[in-house]
């Protein structure tokens, strides 16, 4: 078996350093970027959580989708119109859904990497070439369904929240694969890996390159537009991480 070619790996110190990685790298007109505090695998929330009893991931994939459509209609004001609309929703509210996310802006992920202080030595933004046969539109939703179909997807929602809209946000609909019992982290893909690349942060860099954003206009204010984006944002403006004390 032939080895696996390298992902590209790009190392960056300061803004101006990512942003000449993504001009010079990130050119195609359907790429996405996610930013993670850790180099954890590319995997949905779901891949990681144990259900109760002898129910199986997908039944309890199921039941936490039924009961979030149950509970969540007093607090909408739009309801969603299909299971896509309904897991993009609960993905944005924290519930474990075999959605992944990811967004057009790139300075959005490189925030989402660096607005906590490190854990580990560095953070990691991907980015993804998305290829255009394997994405679904909103106007493709009818006829495919997010539980079905051979390979993973790429899904660019609906602005049906303000938060999907200021974050950019699309998402990766991971597939389950029954032969494996498991779901497959997005790099170790075949079908997907080959139009990945990774910038690495170093973790020693994430307050300045916080606060560069910040000046940007990306801050938790600006990619979660509601009271608990400004509590926060009015919480880190007025004290200190742990890493911006010196």
């Amino acid at each position: 078996m032939p080895a696996k070619s390298a992902i590209p790996l790009f190392n960056v110190n300061s803004i101006t350093e990512f942003i000449k990685v993504i001009e010079e790298n990130c050119k195609s007109e359907y790429f996405l970027f996610r930013g993670q505090r850790e180099d954890w695998e590319l995997s949905p929330k779901i891949a990681r959580i144990i259900p109760k009893g002898s129910t199986s991931l997908l039944e309890a994939e199921s039941k936490m989708l039924d009961d979030f459509k149950r509970t969540a209609r007093p607090f909408l004001g739009i309801v969603p119109k299909n299971d896509w609309e309904w897991l993009a929703l609960a993905q944005h509210h924290g519930m474990a859904t075999r959605l992944l996310d990811w967004t057009t802006n790139p300075l959005a992920a490189l925030w989402f990497a660096v607005e906590k202080p490190a854990t580990t030595d560095f953070g990691i933004v991907w980015a993804f070439d998305a290829p255009e046969v394997d994405i679904i539109m909103p106007k493709h939703v009818n006829g495919n369904i997010p539980f079905a179909g051979p390979k993973t997807k790429v899904f660019q929602p609906e602005i049906s929240t303000a938060r999907i809209q200021s974050q950019n946000g699309w998402f990766t609909v991971h597939k389950y694969v029954v032969s494996k019992r498991r779901f497959i982290s997005f790099e170790k893909n075949s079908s997907y890996r080959k139009y990945l690349l990774k910038i690495k942060v170093p973790s020693a860099f994430f307050n300045d390159l916080r606060y560069q954003l910040d000046r940007l206009g990306i801050n938790r204010l600006s990619l979660f537009p509601d009271l608990e984006g400004a509590a926060n944002h009015a919480e880190w403006i007025n004290t200190f991480l742990t890493d911006e004390v010196h």
